[in-house]
């Protein structure tokens, strides 16, 4: 009777082979079944493209996500000169990823979320030219503050996150499977997040799964879609996440022994 620990990755494939790469020492197995689609917006990206033509000189470009960066390296070679000058990034995931890709000057906030970002910003000038290159999920508090507090700055939402049909089922159908098995679903996003929400089941019948949501702000969010917490992180920061993440999972494959 095999009763090893499976870490359930329902993230992007980008995104879930990072979090394999922390964890993956580990006495685990690891699932990666997506349950979203990446795509890109292409009237954003023709309106980005129309403005970097008017003459457009952004003093600091920010980053979102990995899938931003991917995005604006492919299809705006205008917005990655600019880039080059001074790129903000949300964590040092993405940080790692536009240094890989030839940006050297990439700073990132202490804390790897939105509200980080703002904090770092506001001490900005007025003045600053800047984009903001993020996903439609981006937080209303977040768009608000880069439209409100800079005399010239654009948000562009390079892409859209949707639902792949089939996914959830394929993850309800792997964990039912073999009962005898603990699952760890890891949850990145607010969009993974509600999917997730409509097996509630899954955490309330099975005693066996366990969910980790990576920010603080997606523990409120799992709290008011009725989702049972079992791990999260003390602060927002990505890779004291993953050092909590380790232990949590140590914890449980010692308990499993």
């Amino acid at each position: 009777m095999d009763r090893r620990v499976v870490v359930v990755l329902p993230g992007t494939r980008d995104t879930s082979k990072n979090i394999i790469k922390y964890l993956r020492d580990l006495d685990v197995e690891f699932k990666i079944i997506p349950v979203i689609n990446v795509k890109i917006n292409y009237d954003e990206v023709k309106s980005a493209r129309r403005i970097f033509s008017l003459g457009f000189t952004p003093e600091v470009s920010v980053f979102t996500s990995k899938t931003a960066v991917k995005i604006v390296k492919k299809l705006l070679p205008e917005a990655w000169k600019h880039a080059k000058k001074h790129s903000l990034a949300i964590g040092p995931g993405t940080a790692s990823l536009l240094r890989k890709l030839g940006i050297l000057k990439v700073e990132y906030p202490e804390k790897h979320s939105s509200e980080g970002l703002i904090k770092y910003l506001v001490d900005l000038p007025y003045s600053t030219n800047l984009v903001v290159y993020c996903s439609s999920e981006v937080s209303f508090q977040f768009e608000k503050f880069i439209k409100d507090y800079f005399k010239q700055s654009y948000l562009w939402k390079l892409y859209s996150l949707s639902e792949k049909n089939t996914s959830v089922k394929k993850i309800v159908e792997f964990i039912r499977r073999d009962q005898y098995k603990r699952y760890i679903i890891v949850v990145t996003s607010l969009k993974i997040l509600k999917i997730i929400s409509r097996e509630n089941e899954l955490f309330t019948k099975h005693k066996n799964v366990f969910l980790s949501v990576i920010s603080k702000r997606l523990i409120s969010e799992a709290l008011h879609l009725g989702l049972k917490v079992d791990h999260c992180p003390s602060i927002n920061n990505i890779r004291e996440y993953y050092i909590e993440l380790r232990k949590y999972i140590s914890d449980l494959v010692s308990g499993f022994s």
